[in-house]
């Protein structure tokens, strides 16, 4: 099938459901570079022992030149799109074969990576830092997201579930699953409603609550 026959199959199918488009590379923000009223939420996270920090960049591969960023504590957030994606399908004899888009629900899958401001100064072995959960236009949130950071070179991460929906006691203390780790987290929520809880996790899995499959519906 040719391909511009696909694009406006696509484009056609848009106006009712959106063609699924994945991106090939994560995107990389610090978290000073959002909006705090954009973002889905704020969170603050103390470390009771004070999390490795040698924050570097570099360009990415992405094509509007985006920095990469690494060495520093950081959340994973994941998001998915849900639309119309196309197969071939054939019809008439072996000879003269018509081939034609065939519509199916396609899902994919991107994610953002945001790393902490220090907020308890600026000098190296902060306790304390800020993150901001963004949205992501077109796309839907897990409503999940992981913490991965390290502690002389061991690396950890724990996962959050949290709601814009519902409300509970979003300050409070947790442990991270694999080494320890205690750490105090607060969330706040834009409109001033909202529920962060941990995610339940099994130790050979870290992380396992915040990659999990997106919503059948």
């Amino acid at each position: 099938m040719k391909i511009h026959h696909l694009l406006c199959a696509c484009l056609a199918a848009g106006l009712l459901a959106g063609c699924v488009h994945g991106e090939m590379f994560p995107r990389d923000y610090l978290a000073q570079d959002i909006d705090r009223q954009q973002a889905l939420l704020e969170l603050d996270v103390a470390f009771e022992q004070a999390p490795d920090y040698k924050l570097t960049s570099r360009s990415s591969a992405r094509a509007d030149g985006s920095l990469e960023y690494s060495g520093a504590p950081h959340i994973v957030v994941p998001f998915y799109q849900k639309g119309l994606g196309f197969d071939q399908g054939f019809a008439g004899t072996y000879i003269f074969a018509v081939v034609y888009p065939v519509a199916k629900v396609e899902t994919a899958t991107a994610s953002s990576r945001v790393f902490g401001q220090q907020v308890d100064g600026s000098q190296q072995g902060g306790q304390r830092y800020r993150f901001r959960v963004p949205g992501k236009a077109q796309w839907n949130s897990n409503e999940t997201f992981m913490l991965s950071f390290a502690r002389k070179d061991r690396r950890e991460e724990i996962t959050f579930r949290f709601s814009n929906e519902k409300s509970c006691p979003s300050a409070f203390k947790a442990i991270t699953p694999r080494y320890g780790f205690p750490i105090s987290v607060s969330a706040t929520f834009k409109d001033g409603k909202g529920c962060l809880k941990v995610c339940d996790s099994r130790d050979q899995y870290p992380g396992f609550c915040a990659f999990q499959p997106p919503p059948a519906a």
